[in-house]
């Protein structure tokens, strides 16, 4: 499974935004999980030690946040879901 299949994975299973749970397709987040893979390696092309789980929850964060128009105490009420991703992806 390719890095963009296990975001895309754990995006459908948090459904953060209770989107699919309402009925969107089953893509509704693969936008936002081409923008979190894309980032995260990007972030390690910067670094010569592993990428931290902070740091791919900072990313998950971002993108939620410019891709929902999210304020920053709407993104902190996500801020498990956020945690929970960048925990599976950053054991």
């Amino acid at each position: 499974m390719t890095r963009l299949d296990l975001i895309n994975e754990l995006l459908r299973c948090e459904d953060i935004e209770g989107l699919l749970s309402m009925g969107a397709p089953n893509d509704e987040y693969e936008s936002e999980a081409e923008m979190i893979a894309d980032r995260v390696g990007e972030a390690e092309k910067k670094t010569t030690d592993k990428i931290t789980r902070e740091e791919v929850e900072n990313i998950v964060a971002t993108v939620w946040k410019e891709m929902f128009g999210l304020s920053d105490v709407l993104a902190q009420r996500r801020k498990d879901a956020f945690a929970a991703i960048a925990a599976r992806l950053v054991p």
